[in-house]
């Protein structure tokens, strides 16, 4: 077993991979919270879940932006994911728009 842990932890290393007690002590969250996001969709465990569900680093600074809308805006659940989900869709946008531009010559 003892092997097994290691192995978990030199994986989750190499893939810099967080579990909800990382992502909760990281952010200042109870473990709860986390979940409670994850269940309402405002963080994704990669591959889906599972028993032990596995988060990528960046989802620290999207729980810092779901606690700074439900704490400083008193934003609701829902109200964060449309929130959330608009600002992905113009940062994608925004890319997009950066690529054409340097498509076409048109670099600013």
């Amino acid at each position: 077993m003892k092997n097994e842990t290691r192995a978990m932890i030199v994986w989750r290393t190499e893939h810099a991979l967080l579990t909800v007690e990382d992502l909760a002590r990281t952010t200042g969250l109870h473990p709860e919270q986390v979940e409670t996001f994850v269940r309402f969709g405002l963080v994704e465990p990669v591959g889906g879940g599972g028993p032990h569900p596995m988060f990528p680093v960046d989802a620290v600074e999207r729980l810092r932006r779901v606690v700074r809308l439900r704490r400083d805006l008193g934003v609701n659940l829902a109200g964060v994911a449309a929130i959330l989900e608009m600002r992905e869709r113009m940062e994608n946008l925004q890319r997009e728009l950066e690529h054409l531009r340097r498509r076409l010559g048109l670099e600013e």
